[in-house]
């Protein structure tokens, strides 16, 4: 009896272990991406680490978004990485982004987000999608609450009016299954009260 507790809490720590320390790895391909403002602000929101993976060159710049994205999962995704999240300039001829949770991958296209040339509204929006992909990559439903990141939205300028965080039982959720999924988590505003 003793032999199969000791077993089985050695077991619960070997694996709490080897989930410890993952995150999400942010990838920037091209050179007019601020990807440390990205990860910031990912980071600040959903107060989980996001690994900043540097830049990112595809084999074939012209392959499908999911293809870039499969390829990228191989090539930098590590022991540490639960997703691997692509910031780019695909073109406005092509899909707006991709997110497949169980591949591991998202892919979000910045030119679909352009805004008339404000840089400002482009660097927000990009925010905005990069936690609703954090959260799509954890398997998160969309929220209902209109002040909330995870609000379904037809159009890009829909992102305008919306809020830049998660409502506050999404924030707790996203959090929650973040720690079940092994994902460090950071200190936020509110845990430091």
């Amino acid at each position: 009896m003793k032999k199969t507790l000791l077993s089985a809490i050695l077991f619960a720590a070997v694996a709490v272990a080897a989930q410890a320390g993952t995150s999400f790895k942010l990838l920037s391909v091209g050179d007019d991406v601020d990807a440390a403002s990205l990860r910031d602000y990912m980071q600040e929101q959903g107060g989980v680490a996001v690994e900043l993976g540097g830049a990112y060159a595809p084999a074939d710049p012209a392959a499908a978004l999911d293809a870039i994205g499969r390829a990228a999962v191989a090539d930098t995704a590590d022991e540490g990485t639960f997703g691997v999240i692509l910031f780019g300039r695909f073109g406005t001829d092509r899909p707006q982004g991709v997110c497949l949770p169980a591949e591991r991958f998202a892919i979000l296209n910045l030119d679909r987000l352009e805004s008339a040339g404000d840089p400002a509204k482009v660097g927000r929006r990009a925010g905005q999608e990069g936690l609703r992909v954090m959260a799509m990559l954890l398997d998160m439903p969309v929220c209902p609450f209109p002040l909330c990141v995870l609000v379904g939205y037809q159009k890009t300028e829909d992102l305008d009016r919306m809020s830049g965080n998660f409502c506050p039982p999404c924030h707790e959720q996203f959090r929650q299954i973040a720690a079940d999924k092994g994902l460090t988590l950071l200190e936020t505003p509110a845990d430091a009260e």
